[in-house]
């Protein structure tokens, strides 16, 4: 009985511990992860960008940071730049070094690469280089 007890205890601290990082973030915002693993770039910048206006501190820096992931993605270093740009120029990015910024996105995005090829089976999207 006691094993059972500290059994389930240790599932529930670590069922627990995997909802943090999202607690306080709007549940459209969360899928946008999902949106940018599958490719689906204009839905997710379509949501990212109402929340960098509209959202919580939190939802702001998420939203910030998946722009750039996508802009990266998309390869197009004129948006990215502007969206670090914009996210310094924030009230949630005041003070933040530039470099440990974009040292973050990119940490983010070998993350989301890495669940692409979990999921997809490739790390790339298929991109339209015509502009």
């Amino acid at each position: 009985m006691r094993t059972a007890f500290f059994a389930a205890m240790a599932l529930l601290v670590l069922t627990a511990c995997s909802y943090i990082p999202t607690y306080g973030v709007h549940g459209k915002l969360v899928s946008v992860e999902q949106q940018v693993i599958d490719c689906e770039y204009e839905a997710a910048l379509d949501t990212l960008q109402r929340f960098t206006v509209v959202g919580s501190a939190k939802e702001k820096m998420w939203a910030f940071e998946y722009m750039g992931v996508v802009y990266q993605e998309k390869m197009d270093l004129e948006a990215f730049n502007h969206t670090v740009d914009r996210f310094l120029f924030n009230e949630v990015g005041r003070g933040v070094d530039r470099a440990a910024i974009i040292h973050q996105w990119n940490e983010t995005r070998r993350t989301i690469r890495e669940k692409r090829v979990y999921q997809l089976g490739r790390a790339e999207c298929a991109t339209n280089f015509v502009k």
